[in-house]
């Protein structure tokens, strides 16, 4: 059973330490209006860009956004091969060509983690953990269905009613 966020052995796909000064754009339609901050440092290769560790293992994933002292903010769920994929988009504006955000009509969380790291707090680690481990973890929990939508779709909210992170409440 998972009682807290320390009971899960997850791996360090990225850290967000500070923000840049500016904004971007989406190309996305529903997303024109929006300006998007810069989380930082940059992607380093693009889209191509690999987490900092388990660059090995494959998805689907659930992740998780926490501070410094590992205080668990919030919990997500991606389908990609790399977990970096779902966070990593091209964009207009500001540094660079790709930049850190969700694809999501609101942002995701980029908005809370920027203003979080505006505010002196953080960094920020983006966390994760393989849609397959965390089958051996919670078998049960997993085993509603045979369809992945469906799987992850129930280890995020089982994770997300027992862990209550802060960013999922809002």
């Amino acid at each position: 059973m998972i009682n807290e966020f320390s009971d899960l052995p997850t791996s360090l796909a990225w850290q967000f330490t500070h923000t840049l000064s500016g904004t971007f754009k989406r190309n996305r339609r529903e997303q024109l209006n929006v300006d998007f901050p810069i989380l930082a440092p940059l992607p380093t290769q693009k889209n191509h860009t690999l987490p900092l560790e388990g660059y090995d293992v494959r998805g689907p994933f659930i992740y998780f956004v926490t501070d410094s002292m590992g205080a668990l903010y919030y919990i997500g769920k991606s389908k990609e091969i790399n977990v970096l994929n779902r966070w990593i988009r091209p964009g207009n504006g500001g540094p660079a060509t790709h930049y850190w955000t969700h694809s999501v009509k609101d942002g995701g969380c980029v908005f809370n983690i920027a203003e979080g790291l505006n505010s002196k707090k953080g960094p920020y680690d983006l966390r994760f953990i393989s849609l397959a481990a965390l089958k051996e973890l919670l078998p049960l929990v997993c085993k509603i269905s045979s369809n992945i939508d469906i799987q992850l779709k129930q280890a995020e909210s089982y994770l997300i009613l027992r862990l209550k992170p802060i960013w999922n409440k809002r």
